[in-house]
């Protein structure tokens, strides 16, 4: 039988339950304001907290499902009117104006762009649309030595957790490959969920991304002011932080 489960529903149902990084940026968007930009916006996990305070948020996701599954999670928030979800590949924004006082790449996404160039192409996008002295925010895994060796000696799917749905109570087994590609800075992921009469495999690549490679993409695309950070309190980043938390601005 095919998976029952929407990838939308799947993410809400895995990656979508995170919420330890929220009052991370509801504090970026009190001390710098409004509009904010969601890049990678998804089911709209971050953009419903922060429109909740009320601030406009510009949400882009390259992914029709999700943003439909977004849209539904907005209605039901009753914030139609502050959030507005656009079509596109966060690379080439189809917008023009320096209009936004913050915008934020969340949890890992900006690690989907694997190649120098589309890295740059982004943060350069991104900088067109900041007002001056504007806030960027990108938060991605710290890359840790021992467990990218741990992970080449993995050889198949291992069990990670069991999740349960929670409109039919059904429970979903998920488990994870992963190759490790290190010559290239390239993981690929491959997440197997297992209901009772169904299975899925997603598969995509993430790229290791190190601390100081991002503030020279970030330095090389324009942004001034760089702080970096290890985890959601904004402890100051370590080699062995959990994350790699950005701070960048757009030059007055």
């Amino acid at each position: 039988m095919r998976n029952p489960f929407p990838d939308a529903h799947l993410y809400d149902l895995d990656d979508g339950r995170l919420s330890e990084d929220i009052p991370l940026y509801l504090g970026f968007a009190r001390k710098v304001g409004g509009p904010v930009l969601d890049l990678g916006v998804g089911t709209a996990r971050l953009a419903i907290p922060i429109a909740r305070e009320g601030y406009d948020v510009v949400g882009v996701d390259i992914s029709a499902p999700m943003l439909q599954g977004g849209q539904m999670h907005i209605a039901a928030a009753g914030l139609a009117d502050r959030i507005h979800l656009i079509l596109a590949d966060f690379r080439y924004l189809p917008l023009t104006s320096q209009y936004f006082a913050l915008a934020y790449c969340g949890y890992n996404a900006f690690l989907h762009l694997i190649e120098g160039q589309d890295q740059t192409r982004a943060l350069k996008a991104w900088h067109r649309v900041l007002k001056p002295g504007g806030v960027l925010v990108i938060d991605v895994e710290n890359p840790q030595l021992e467990g990218l060796a741990f992970l080449t000696l993995q050889q198949g799917f291992e069990p990670e957790e069991t999740l349960t749905a929670p409109d039919t109570g059904e429970t979903i087994h998920k488990s994870t490959r992963v190759q490790v590609n290190l010559p290239d800075q390239v993981l690929r992921f491959q997440r197997r969920y297992q209901g009772e009469t169904w299975q899925v495999v997603q598969s995509f690549d993430v790229r290791i991304l190190f601390q100081r490679e991002l503030a020279l993409l970030l330095a090389c695309s324009g942004y001034v002011k760089m702080r970096f950070y290890g985890d959601y309190e904004l402890n100051p980043w370590e080699p062995d932080s959990p994350r790699l938390i950005a701070v960048a601005e757009r030059a007055q």
